[in-house]
């Protein structure tokens, strides 16, 4: 499984539960369609959502599939695949499994989507 350098350290920044580390992933007009939000454009949006995002005790995040489409157009490459969040929530273990959708452009996120993965 081939995961993009940008990709898995988004991923693994999670855990971290810093807003503003994982906004310096994003391109600065970048689009979030994130799992529990509408859409979010912009770094100020995209910020609000990941201080409320990143509050979950012991959050992590793990890519369990990757599929890459390298220099898509030379510059873009598009990163589609499956990750699990798991985290604590009034004191019991949770996991959400999702899907995701990542367009890349000179090393930023201009695009992301995730959501729930279906029953």
């Amino acid at each position: 499984m081939l995961v993009n350098g940008i990709v898995n350290s988004w991923a693994e920044s999670i855990s971290k539960r810093d807003p503003m580390r994982m906004l310096e992933f994003y391109s600065d007009n970048a689009v979030l369609l994130a799992t529990y939000s509408n859409l979010l454009v912009g770094k100020d949006q995209i910020l609000d959502y990941f201080i409320h995002f990143l509050d979950k005790e012991d959050l992590k995040c793990t890519i369990t599939y990757n599929n890459t489409q390298l220099d898509y157009d030379k510059d873009t490459s598009i990163y589609n695949g499956f990750y699990t969040f798991s985290f604590r929530e009034y004191g019991q273990y949770k996991e959400v499994h999702a899907r995701y959708t990542y367009v890349v452009n000179l090393n930023k996120i201009i695009t992301h989507h995730s959501s729930l993965l279906p029953e």
